[in-house]
């Protein structure tokens, strides 16, 4: 993980902890959220930051 950014570090850690304690990765919504985002929209570009450094997936429609 040495090449992610702190938020992206944080943003990583947080989708693991909700899938451990859930099941589920929490939505762009939920991450916007606990992370005080203005938007889903900044999530979302977080999400695909991690996707092109190849640590998650993301799921198409999702």
């Amino acid at each position: 993980m040495s090449d992610l950014t702190p938020r992206q570090t944080e943003i990583l850690r947080l989708i693991q902890r909700a899938i451990a304690e859930t099941g589920m990765p929490p939505t762009r919504a939920e991450i916007a959220q606990e992370l005080g985002f203005k938007s889903a929209n900044a999530a979302e570009e977080h999400l695909r930051a991690l996707a092109r450094k190849g640590v998650i997936a993301l799921m198409p429609g999702t």
